[in-house]
């Protein structure tokens, strides 16, 4: 089978001849083609972005286009997706939830700092609707919300100056907005 493209219409599936390959789920839309040996430089380009996941994020919170690699365009493919939007928005609410509740906690994740996420708010908030909403989203932006809630050294966690929090929240919310250039 093969994805064939209509101009006036959504892209379809056709037979294909013996020499091309199709791989996945075409119920759920997950559909690759290719020549005989497309798909293994594919699950190896998807192994090594997994694996060097935290990396590519870094690079793209820091700016680097997503068309400096396979690596880099797939790995914003995927923290661009709906999954991963919602997931960044559910520990945005955690966060706020976790400073708004006073009550002494006893447990193994970092504590984020009270004072600068209450003073972040509103920006918290505005950003959690956004990553929920249907509009697109830029990669840049999700790593760097992204890097703010897993780092430990962030401002969510330590902050000198709550303002700090604050003015990040506002860079990413910044980056992204797609079509936006950042370099």
């Amino acid at each position: 089978m093969s994805v064939t493209e209509d101009p006036d219409g959504p892209a379809r599936l056709a037979p294909s001849p013996p020499s091309v390959s199709l791989w996945g789920d075409p119920a759920r839309g997950s559909v690759w083609v290719g020549a005989p040996g497309y798909g293994w430089r594919r699950v190896r380009l998807g192994v090594i972005v997994r694996w060097q996941a935290a990396r590519l994020d870094r690079d793209l919170a820091a700016g680097v286009s997503v068309r400096t690699s396979d690596a880099h365009a797939l790995r914003a493919v995927r923290i661009t997706a709906r999954r991963r939007r919602a997931s960044l928005a559910g520990g945005l609410a955690r966060v706020l939830r976790s400073a708004s509740d006073s009550r002494p906690r006893l447990t193994a994740a970092a504590v984020p700092d009270r004072r600068a996420v209450l003073a972040a708010r509103p920006v918290i908030e505005a950003l959690e609707r956004r990553l929920r909403g249907p509009e697109p989203v830029a990669a840049r932006g999700v790593a760097m919300l992204g890097e703010l809630l897993t780092e430990p050294t962030s401002p969510v966690y330590r902050s000198d100056d709550p303002g700090d929090l604050a003015s990040g929240l506002r860079a990413a919310a910044a980056a992204l907005e797609p079509g936006i250039r950042w370099e």
